[in-house]
């Protein structure tokens, strides 16, 4: 049974700020997240965070989605609207989901071309 996505009352971030994906970001994985959020609420999504108020390091340091990953992701919301996704405000603050129109190579390609390259979580402890 489809659920509704549970959408915050806020005003979208303006373009410079940053948006932070846990993990690398694969094709394949994108494919998985979106296919899992629209089982759910009909809707092709992967979850993001919105770096407001704060810096990358602090989002990466206090966010229990976050700080278990390895590497992120780094973009802005301007680039990622520029690309032609929506970010709908999702859940608890600073969630957002980052809407996909479709899942074809294409779109998966154009998402990925949004994000910096992954680099080392800045959040997580120095392991050695």
């Amino acid at each position: 049974m489809t659920r509704f996505l549970n959408l915050r009352s806020e005003q979208p971030p303006d373009d410079a700020a940053v948006v932070l994906r846990a993990g690398v970001t694969s094709p394949d994985n994108i494919r998985r997240s979106a296919e899992r959020t629209f089982a759910i609420y009909a809707v092709y999504g992967i979850s993001v965070e919105g770096v407001i108020g704060r810096t990358v390091l602090d989002a990466c340091r206090t966010s229990d989605r976050i700080a278990g990953y390895r590497q992120i992701r780094l973009s802005t919301f301007g680039r990622l609207r520029a690309a032609g996704f929506a970010l709908l405000a999702t859940f608890d603050h600073p969630h957002f989901t980052l809407v996909l129109a479709d899942l074809s190579e294409v779109t998966i390609a154009r998402l990925g071309r949004s994000f910096d390259d992954p680099i080392p979580n800045p959040g997580r402890p120095a392991t050695g």
